[in-house]
């Protein structure tokens, strides 16, 4: 009897307890427009496809308004879906949005605790943020030097391309080789043949990290860790893999490097903070190092390759704008010469086309997810303190009260009616939000818009890219419509072949 008593007891004040907590948690959130519905314990789960969140998320901002929240499992999520409410949250209430919440796989071998992607906002990350920003400004606005880390890449490629003699091909690992190779460069000093296998290292640990840090199925590991101990789950043993495989790699080439005389990689900047007041008082490490590496060639190879691998699928779907480009370049340059970055200014449709890809592709489509640090608001709606926050970029690239027919590749949006480049300060370059905003805009913004010409020019420059054989016979072409590609970390299309025919 006494022992019937106390559970009786016990189950009452647990569920006093969660009636409490539960209307503590409502009041909390009460003027955030909520998706629904929800069911018990799992919230929106249910509807939610991780494996097209944001097309699901865009889908529920149309039915309850750009700013919502979601409920997965125990977890509050705020989703900003267009442009007043991103730049709102971003820009004019930045500080208050500037953190990274708190996710099992970031915490994996202390990641969060380095990284200039997965850390919090701290007075170490912005000390890292502002020493890997001076060393990529050689880069991204000095144009010689990165020139003369592109070209050579560049030439290799074409040579590549050149080598399949008119004849299809898939043209992903020459132009993810060329890229890798620069980001190598930058980050460590070296370079690797293409037929190198330590380029199937890398494109491994890129696909394993992509696939285990998207927004997508993977998330789960972050709304339930506990499932991340079952040896069936797939996405946690794939995450192990990608630490290990980049912890061999890491060791092997940071070894080379110390034995190479002093060099100006990125890499080498930060191991030789480690050595200085300010850097052992943030505790700046060799793992710092290694997670700052992982996070630029990532982020600095996978993207820029995935949106040319993406041009030249626009080509195929839109070989006029192929041509214009063409046309505009070989009025300007000619054929003798490689392109120059002095060059865009006599290039605006060119620039605006590489705008539009961006827009449409919109290939980092849920943005690194972002966390409240106060008690803050958005759009005049209170949002609380230690909230997760998904910016839908996806949303924002493809809203048809923005964008007309955002769903047509039409570089025209980008030029007035002189046919010139529109200004930064213009709304819709404002509201072409690839790299994110405020505090936690990308650090390489300005390197991946330059090699993204380079490369581009290059490639206009030597070949017309056309149909495959076998799409020419079977009359279809591969997908260009975005909302086909894989989701990840970066949405990528499905690969395809191409040919390429020699311009000169």
């Amino acid at each position: 009897m006494a022992l019937e008593l106390v559970l009786v007891g016990v189950t009452c004040v647990l569920l006093c307890t969660y009636l409490l907590l539960w209307h503590c948690d409502r009041r909390k959130y009460a003027l955030i427009p909520m998706a629904t519905p929800r069911r018990p314990l799992l919230g929106n789960a249910g509807q939610l496809d991780m494996s097209r969140c944001h097309l699901v998320l865009t889908e529920w901002a149309e039915r309850f308004g750009p700013v919502f929240r979601i409920r997965v499992f125990s977890e509050e999520i705020l989703v900003l879906s267009d442009y007043a409410s991103v730049h709102d949250a971003l820009v004019v209430q930045g500080s208050a949005f500037s953190g990274r919440p708190p996710m099992y796989r970031t915490a994996q071998a202390h990641r969060h605790r380095h990284s200039i992607v997965w850390q919090t906002y701290t007075e170490k990350l912005q000390f890292l943020r502002k020493e890997v920003l001076k060393t990529l400004k050689m880069y991204g606005d000095g144009m010689d030097n990165l020139e003369h880390k592109c070209q050579p890449e560049i030439s290799a490629m074409l040579a590549a391309i050149g080598e399949h003699g008119g004849r299809s091909f898939d043209p992903w690992d020459h132009v993810y080789h060329a890229v890798s190779n620069v980001m190598l460069g930058l980050t460590l000093g070296t370079t690797f043949d293409h037929s190198s296998p330590n380029f199937q290292t890398i494109k491994d640990i890129n696909s394993l990290f992509n696939d285990t840090f998207g927004s997508g199925s993977a998330r789960g590991m972050d709304f339930l860790p506990w499932i991340s101990k079952l040896r069936c789950y797939g996405y946690s043993k794939r995450l192990q893999e990608a630490l290990k495989l980049r912890d061999v790699f890491w060791e092997r080439e940071l070894k080379i490097l110390k034995g190479r005389e002093e060099t100006d990689c990125i890499v080498q900047q930060l191991l030789s903070l480690a050595s200085t007041p300010s850097g052992q008082e943030l505790g700046i490490t060799e793992t710092t190092a290694k997670e700052v590496f992982t996070n630029l060639i990532l982020a600095g190879t996978d993207t820029t390759a995935t949106a040319l691998t993406c041009l030249l699928l626009v080509f195929l779907h839109y070989p006029q704008v192929q041509e214009r480009m063409w046309e505009e370049l070989n009025d300007h340059i000619g054929s003798d010469r490689l392109i120059q970055l002095a060059d865009r200014s006599h290039m605006p449709y060119f620039q605006a086309a590489l705008l539009e890809l961006l827009r449409f592709t919109s290939h980092v489509a849920l943005a690194v997810p972002h966390y409240t640090m106060c008690d803050t608001s958005v759009l005049g709606i209170p949002i609380p303190k230690n909230m997760t926050v998904y910016i839908n970029l996806w949303a924002l690239h493809h809203d048809p009260a923005e964008w007309a027919d955002p769903w047509e590749f039409r570089p025209e949006r980008f030029l007035d009616a002189k046919q010139r480049l529109i200004p930064p300060s213009h709304p819709a370059r404002r509201k072409l939000m690839v790299f994110g905003a405020g505090r936690r805009v990308c650090l390489g913004e300005a390197l991946a818009k330059n090699r993204l010409f380079l490369f581009a020019a290059a490639l206009v420059q030597h070949f017309r890219f056309v149909p495959s054989a076998g799409d020419m016979v079977g009359g279809g072409l591969p997908p260009l419509d975005p909302r086909t590609y894989e989701m990840g970390l970066v949405i990528h299309p499905r690969r395809f072949k191409l040919r390429a025919v020699v311009r000169h």
